[in-house]
């Protein structure tokens, strides 16, 4: 189904942050241990953000690459609350219906969505994971729009739940549900 569209925000500069965009965290990939993502609130919006240098060559010169991510702040306790749906038992009432690899809801005025994916972690490794979807916001990066496929967080299963980045999200839920920010 296709959802309305909402404007990008312009790519954030972690090391620059425009004024009232508060990082409130940051954590790596295990799979691609040199990039570090960084989750920062902007009013009611957690944005997430990764800059790092790509030099396809010894002759090419090099540039930075960003990709970005934006959600309601209300997505990091409902991105928790979905992901533990997908470990219910099936007959649960809450559960991840039988045949879904998707949920969606409305989340603070956004439709967001949990998707278990296959390669989700890594295309090469065949590593397993979710992604955090925003259904009404285009992908994009600071080499412009390329594709018209909504926002798709992805995150391996290894980097979820071994290396701490449920955590993460966790910590962002609560920090907000105690009004720091």
């Amino acid at each position: 189904m296709a959802y309305p569209k909402l404007p990008e925000w312009p790519i954030i500069d972690p090391d620059s942050p425009p004024k009232g965009c508060l990082k409130i965290a940051s954590a790596v990939n295990p799979e691609v241990p040199d990039s570090v993502w960084h989750f920062f609130v902007s009013g009611r919006h957690l944005i997430i953000v990764s800059k790092d240098w790509v030099q396809l060559d010894e002759d090419d010169p090099g540039e930075f690459a960003s990709e970005q991510y934006e959600y309601p702040i209300g997505a990091a306790r409902w991105f928790v609350t979905t992901l533990d749906r997908f470990f219910l038992h099936p007959d649960h009432p809450n559960a991840v219906p039988r045949d879904a690899i998707t949920i969606e809801e409305h989340v603070d005025g956004e439709m967001l969505g949990v998707t278990r994916g296959a390669q989700y972690g890594s295309v090469l490794k065949g590593i397993p994971g979710y992604s955090l979807d925003n259904l009404n916001r285009f992908e994009h990066t600071s080499f412009g729009q390329g594709t018209n496929w909504c926002q798709m967080f992805k995150m391996g299963d290894p980097w979820l739940f071994e290396e701490g980045l449920l955590e993460v999200f966790k910590d962002i839920a609560e920090r907000h549900e105690r009004g720091e920010f």
